[in-house]
Formats: C-alpha cells, structure tokens, sequence
C-alpha cells in the first residue's frame, strides 16, 4: 500500500518520538481517522512539546556538560585532522592522476602504503566515535532521545566553526606563547576545491562520527540488560578509549604542560600504537551481531 504523501512526512516525523509516544500518537491519529495534513500538525506538536521538555531538564544539561559536549570536542578535533588529511591525499592522487606513473612500482609502493595508512586512521576513528557514544547511551533512558540529539547538534557545531582550532589558537594567546608568523597556506590548491573545502569534511564527519557515535549509544543503551561483568568490562574499554583519544587531541600538550607533552613526544612511537587498542568495537559489534543470528537461527528452528 503506497501512503499519501502527507502520511509519509507524518511518519518520517514520528521517529523523532520515543518507541511509546510514536506507537500512541500513531495509533489515536489512525483511529480517529484524521487526515495528513492533521496528522503532520499534531505529530509536529507533540515533537516541539516533547524536545521544549528535554530543554529543561537538568538531567539533559548535565549529560551535556559532563559527557556529551567534552566526547563531542575531542571527537571534532580529530575528525577535523582526518578530512584535512584525507583531502591532501585525495587531491594529490585523485585530481592529479597521471597514467605514466602507474609504471613506477614506488608510484604503487606509495600509493598502498597511503591507503592501508589513512584506512587505519579512519577505522581509528571511526572506533573512537563508536566508544565516545557507548558511555552516553548508559545515562538514563528517558534521556536517550535528547542525547542522541544533543550529540548529533554539538558535534555539527563545533566542526561548523572549528571549536578546537580556535580554543588551540586563544590558550597559546593567552599563555604568551607566539602563534608564528602567518605563512602562505601549503594546500591552497585543496582548499580553493569546492568539493574538499566544503563537503568532503562534512562527508569524514557523518560517516566516521555521527554515525558510528549513534550507533555505540544505541549498544550502550542496550548494554544495561546485560550481566554486571560484561557492562564493567564494556565501560572500562569505552573509558580507556577515550583517554587515548584525549591524548591523541592536536594540542593536548597546551593542557597537560611541558612535562607531559616531553613525555609523550619521547614516547611517541608507543602512543601511535595504542589507537588499535581502541578498535575493539570492532569485534564487539561483530560478535554482538553473531550472537543476535544465532539466536534468531535457533528460534526459527525451534
């Protein structure tokens, strides 16, 4: 059966509700027999209602303040890193092709080692992503919309303005410390590009944050039925997860001091390894999965 137009915008609209309210408001709409237009209004309604409720709950700003809005920087800044670097490296290969050098096995040599490189750096991030969000989907369940949301807004904003560039660029303005002479920008022929400039951000930001983010909220949010051993030992990953990623933050150095930043420059071969430690989610979500067929095989069987 193919829905009126208007039906359809009223159920697209109606996902932005919890499970309970969609199945109600659906249910009273269909049986009072409104029309589409109606159904758009009402739906619409109950939407404003319900995110002006979520605006005023302090349970909300809290997560926000405490969770969200310092997993949504961190996250930002090295998204921020990784477009920047995956634009060089798509610039250079994809908009300068030149067939002759497909005859140069270093041409190939280098080529490989810059893919399976970047690749890493994605599915790094990617993981990160995945681990900042499975803390926010174990705060408190009637809150879950409201912080899906909230993720999604602060990790737009602060990539829309460049949060972390910015806050780098005052804390060395404020601690005396000289930003260097203004230097004519070595990828202007990248950023001059409309595609890489404007979108391919965006694209490094939806793919590799935003979604797998959500998607470790909705396994966070589903890890609290599991047993108290297995929750702790999710936690503790997802934790740990996100202390390398704070130490993996361009400027990190700014808040930790010298000493610190010595450190982990002394270190640094160490500290480019411990990312992979992060991509357990990996193999969570693919056994996680497993285990979901088994079970659905298993009950089919039975």
């Amino acid at each position: 059966m193919i829905l009126p137009k208007r039906w359809a915008v009223a159920l697209w609209l109606s996902r932005f509700l919890c499970q309970a309210d969609r199945e109600a408001v659906l249910g009273d709409l269909t049986e009072s027999g409104e029309s589409g237009g109606g159904a758009i209004a009402n739906i619409l309604g109950l939407v404003v209602r319900r995110w002006m409720t979520d605006l005023f709950d302090m349970q909300v700003w809290f997560a926000v303040g405490f969770f969200i809005l310092p997993i949504s920087y961190l996250l930002s800044a090295i998204a921020q890193n990784t477009a920047g670097i995956g634009a060089v490296y798509s610039w250079m290969y994809l908009n300068n092709w030149d067939w002759a050098l497909t005859r140069n096995p270093g041409f190939w040599h280098l080529l490989r080692e810059t893919a399976i490189n970047y690749s890493i750096a994605c599915l790094v991030l990617a993981c990160w992503s995945w681990s900042g969000g499975f803390p926010i989907g174990r705060l408190p369940n009637a809150n879950l919309r409201a912080n899906r949301i909230a993720f999604s807004v602060l990790l737009a904003a602060l990539f829309l303005v460049d949060v972390p560039a910015r806050l780098i660029q005052f804390w060395m303005s404020s601690h005396g410390v000289p930003l260097g002479p203004a230097l004519p920008d070595p990828n202007a022929p990248i950023t001059a590009n409309v595609f890489y400039h404007l979108f391919f951000p965006w694209i490094v930001l939806a793919t590799l944050v935003i979604l797998p983010g959500l998607s470790g909220i909705r396994h966070g949010n589903r890890s609290l039925v599991l047993e108290r051993k297995i929750r702790v030992l999710l936690v503790t990953a997802a934790t740990i997860s996100v202390l390398i990623l704070l130490i993996h933050v361009p400027g990190v150095n700014l808040l930790f001091g010298a000493a610190v930043g010595d450190w982990l420059w002394r270190n640094r071969s160490a500290m480019q390894v411990l990312p992979l430690l992060s991509c357990w989610p990996l193999f969570y979500v693919v056994a996680n999965g497993f285990g979901r067929y088994r079970g659905r095989n298993a009950a089919v069987a039975e």
